[in-house]
């Protein structure tokens, strides 16, 4: 087990089927919803490249999740309008929030977590990447590629040229209007303002704004970030994008949209991954202890990886008697090893930790309790779709 993990479709990419199955071995990999629309995304691609065929890319991208797939985040707008409404509370320090409301979500008898049943989640990947695609598959695919052909990130730029004047005057890149941006965020006199915009860049509904309105007009909203701190975060983000476009500091690209939310989910992970220049620029704007990490860096180690575990297999196979090859990767030559010493209590290695011999009744009995119910859930949730029941036939 491996720090959080999240990607985005830069990254993944980059990646061979083989550095894929080893960032899964070396990390914890959760997935947002903006990387499955990305990669949907594809089969109605207007202007695929000479020589590429749109259901194939989405195929390739999706063979290599069929095993990697982790665990789905919940989608960051629910999650605000949550938090504003005062419905629901989550961490935002390293943590997946998945959607509990997900029919692969289920609870746990005594209300103490949740069991997630990974199987949807791998049924739908494996689908895309036998090129079964639904008339809904293609459907949200179109829909995605009207929703980023209706982005006009010119004349949203033009809308924020007078805040920019105001409240930016002097400066000079990314970092400094991040800087500005907080600036403007902590004063007290803008929290009328700041609320304002949270709720315009979450679209939320009347009642969610009227609720906020009532609490500051009682005087009961002095600061929106400790009220609203995910919804402010989005918020910053959203307001970084906008100045640094008014300002000409990044280009009026309309997908800047879209790679803007992988952002959004910062709070929920250990480590973020990209290639993206413009996900690496905003990156100080997140709300996040995570670690940000340039794709050609991981994918250079993830190769060394791969590299030394088929050497070690190799030898084993030969009859040597080889430590484990993760042993060989130090903090000063791997970025996998630095992150597994910030992120994680344990060292990695061979002699990291202890446990069960892999039968069942030499788990703890709290474990066996809890493997049970989710057996016994699993079973309840195929019964209820009409299916034959997985463990208890």
């Amino acid at each position: 087990m491996g720090p959080i993990l999240t990607f985005d479709k830069s990254f993944l990419q980059m990646l061979s089927p083989d550095e894929v199955d080893e960032l899964d071995l070396q990390f914890e990999i959760f997935v947002t919803p903006v990387l499955v629309s990305e990669i949907l995304a594809d089969l109605a691609h207007p202007e695929p490249k000479p020589g590429r065929i749109p259901e194939e890319m989405v195929k390739a991208l999706a063979r290599k999740m069929v095993s990697n797939h982790g665990v789905m985040q919940a989608h960051w707008r629910m999650l605000a309008l949550g938090e504003l409404s005062q419905a629901i509370q989550f961490p935002m320090a390293g943590s997946v929030v998945v959607d509990p409301t997900a029919p692969n979500v289920m609870a746990r008898r005594d209300g103490r977590g949740i069991i997630y049943d990974s199987r949807q989640d791998r049924e739908m990947w494996g689908a895309w990447a036998a090129g079964n695609f639904s008339e809904t598959d293609k459907y949200l695919a179109a829909s995605w590629r009207n929703q980023s052909a209706e982005i006009n990130l010119g004349e949203i730029s033009e809308s924020w040229t007078e805040f920019c004047a105001r409240y930016l005057p002097e400066v000079k890149n990314t970092a400094d209007v991040i800087s500005g941006i907080n600036d403007v965020i902590s004063r007290p006199s803008e929290q009328g303002n700041l609320l304002n915009m949270v709720y315009h860049f979450t679209e939320a509904p009347t009642a969610i704004r009227e609720l906020g309105r009532t609490l500051a007009i009682a005087g009961l909203l002095p600061r929106i970030k400790p009220w609203a701190p995910f919804s402010v975060s989005v918020t910053r983000l959203c307001m970084a994008l906008c100045c640094c476009t008014a300002l000409k500091f990044v280009t009026q690209r309309p997908t800047n949209v879209f790679d803007l939310q992988y952002l959004f989910y910062a709070p929920f992970g250990m480590v973020f991954v990209s290639h993206d220049k413009l996900q690496r620029d905003l990156w100080p704007a997140t709300t996040t202890q995570a670690s940000f990490v340039w794709g050609d860096e991981l994918k250079a180690d993830l190769k060394c990886h791969v590299l030394a575990r088929k050497e070690t297999m190799a030898a084993r196979e030969a009859g040597e008697r080889v430590g484990y090859y993760t042993d060989r990767f130090t903090s000063e030559d791997s970025v996998i090893a630095r992150l597994h010493e910030k992120h994680l209590i344990s060292p990695r290695g061979s002699g990291s930790s202890s446990g069960p011999t892999g039968e069942f009744e030499d788990l703890p009995a709290d474990v066996k309790r809890g493997l049970l119910e989710a057996m016994e859930l699993i079973d309840e949730q195929d019964a209820a779709r009409g299916g034959p029941p997985k463990f208890h036939g």
